[in-house]
């Protein structure tokens, strides 16, 4: 899946081996975040610890789903660094820009420095 479009990007120095935690929710501190408030964006490379990881801070993305998304869903981070449906009086990083299963890799658009963490 190509993803084009602008977007905002970073680079942080990985705190921990993230190799298998491309298109993940990452932290300021390098590391993969459960939640909102901790998350800085998503990952786009696969560093180990001490390495530089690309991560995208808003735009149009690529995230994986911890479960089935629809498009036009709001998502939030949870457990693990995965993009899931906002729940009633949670906060959202963004909307799904397509429909997936649990699981997949799904285009989402993104603004993590104004992400709510309620709403």
């Amino acid at each position: 899946m190509a993803v084009h479009g602008e977007r905002t990007e970073i680079t942080l120095t990985a705190g921990a081996d993230l190799s298998g935690c491309q298109y993940k929710a990452i932290g300021v501190s390098g590391t993969i975040v459960a939640n909102n408030s901790s998350a800085f964006g998503i990952l786009r490379n696969k560093p180990k610890s001490g390495e530089f990881c690309s991560v995208s801070l808003s735009g149009k993305m690529k995230a994986y789903a911890g479960g089935a998304l629809t498009a036009g869903n709001r998502v939030k981070v949870t457990t693990s660094g995965w993009i899931v449906v906002v729940a009633s009086g949670d906060g959202s990083v963004g909307k799904a820009l397509a429909t997936c299963t649990s699981g997949s890799l799904v285009e989402i658009i993104a603004d993590f420095a104004n992400a709510d963490t309620t709403y």
